[in-house]
């Protein structure tokens, strides 16, 4: 009876391990791995030991569902791992991880507030625990959904108290994710200078594919838009666009068409950024992005025919469309 125990491990591993690369697989591993937890005989294994692993597998099933966006399903699994947990052996660990797909659950329906809550309880569970990467992982985590929430220095701040505890060894795609978060923070805290020289000695480890190679130009055109470089971040900028688009990346691409049209502001062409603002926002309107997004970029296009408008208040705005599409 031990060997299915182990099988069931090795299956909520496996389903984990697939959270990045294929979330299609994940659901369908944790799936098997939620169903041969469920025919497991408490007899063989001990009830609460037995519980444990049932709520494990909900769990990662749950946020598997999560992250297919079924978020009905994922809330109701994660209800039942919540009941399942009241009855295991009182495993801190999995308490924590519960709280840390619960807040994932909440960014994604927009509650960046109920999903720091559920973070700090993590946060809480592992100091007590004296597990200092994942606390490190919280605090990035805490760091993003702050991002999320519009409060960008906290964010800047929690993921440099992040990237201080976390062991690289441990989750190296971890330690990226986060310096390329930290990247765009110091932009959108208005820090550009600061951003270019972390630019500098990170570009080699952050460009890790084509896909990043994308991004760290797309953010480059946007260090340079902000030090007043007109002409190179339109190029850097136009360059990350067809890039975008070249592979597939629409949504992408359309949203560097808003950072364009700032810089064209800058410039004092208001008719090229109006013509950019049009097509950021046709070209969004096919794409899976919130009605917010849309009715705001519709709002823009209105007034930028009306009358100025400032090219910081649509960098702004192209950076609530960058999130809401990183969120997706």
């Amino acid at each position: 009876m031990k060997e299915e125990m182990k099988k069931v491990e090795a299956l909520l591993a496996q389903a984990w391990s697939l959270r990045y690369e294929s979330p299609a697989e994940m659901l369908r591993i944790a799936r098997l791995a939620l169903l041969s937890a469920n025919g497991l005989a408490p007899e063989s294994h001990g009830a609460a030991p037995l519980a444990d692993v049932q709520s494990r597998a909900w769990a990662i099933y749950g946020n598997a569902c999560r992250v297919a966006s079924d978020l009905d399903e994922a809330q109701e699994a994660l209800d039942r791992a919540a009941g399942l947990l009241a009855q295991g052996t009182g495993d801190a660990m999995i308490r924590a991880q519960l709280y840390e797909f619960q807040a994932s659950l909440e960014a994604d329906r927009g509650n960046y507030d109920t999903a720091l809550t559920a973070l700090e309880a993590a946060y809480a569970i592992y100091q007590e625990q004296g597990d200092q990467h994942m606390v490190g992982r919280t605090l990035i985590s805490m760091g993003f959904h702050s991002s999320n929430a519009g409060r960008i220095r906290d964010a800047l701040r929690l993921t440099r108290q992040g990237l201080d505890k976390v062991d690289e060894a441990r989750d190296p795609g971890l330690v990226l994710s986060a310096l390329h978060n930290q990247l765009w923070f110091f932009l959108e805290s208005g820090k550009p200078r600061e951003a270019r020289t972390m630019l500098r000695l990170h570009r080699d480890r952050l460009a890790t594919g084509e896909a990043q190679r994308l991004d760290l130009l797309w953010l480059d055109g946007r260090i340079k838009a902000a030090l007043r470089d007109a002409e190179g971040a339109l190029e850097d900028l136009e360059a990350a666009e067809h890039g975008f688009a070249a592979t597939g990346r629409q949504a992408k691409a359309a949203s560097v068409k808003l950072d364009q049209a700032a810089v064209h502001l800058l410039l004092g062409d208001s008719a090229r950024a109006l013509a950019l603002v049009c097509a950021c926002e046709e070209e969004l309107m096919r794409a899976d992005v919130s009605k917010n997004i849309l009715m705001a970029l519709a709002f823009l296009r209105q007034t930028l025919a009306e009358r100025e408008v400032s090219a910081q208040y649509v960098l702004r705005l192209a950076n609530v469309v960058r999130r809401d599409q990183r969120d997706a």
